[in-house]
């Protein structure tokens, strides 16, 4: 068993978007997912990206991802947010 966690690549979105997916679905709540697999390409790696992906790759696919993105606080200055971690279900 081979694990490797790297950088998501656009390439790797259509299984962050499965990924995403599975996780609405444990929450109950499968048809709130609006996002696209084109939107993730185009917010997490043009220009200014809006967030940065991790992918965990198990013997050689993508079983888990994690999502941060960047904020500012008033009190705290620059946050960090861990969006989600999500492994698959049989993982």
């Amino acid at each position: 068993m081979s694990l490797i966690i790297r950088d998501a690549v656009p390439e790797d979105m259509p299984r962050v978007l499965s990924l995403i997916r599975e996780l609405a679905k444990f929450e109950n709540a499968p048809d709130a997912v609006n996002v696209t697999v084109a939107d993730l390409q185009r917010d997490g790696f043009g220009e200014k990206p809006l967030f940065k992906a991790f992918v965990a790759e198990l013997d050689g696919e993508v079983a888990g991802m994690t999502l941060l993105y960047t904020g500012y606080s008033t009190w705290k200055g620059k946050l960090v947010y861990l969006d989600d971690i999500v492994v698959k279900n049989e993982h």
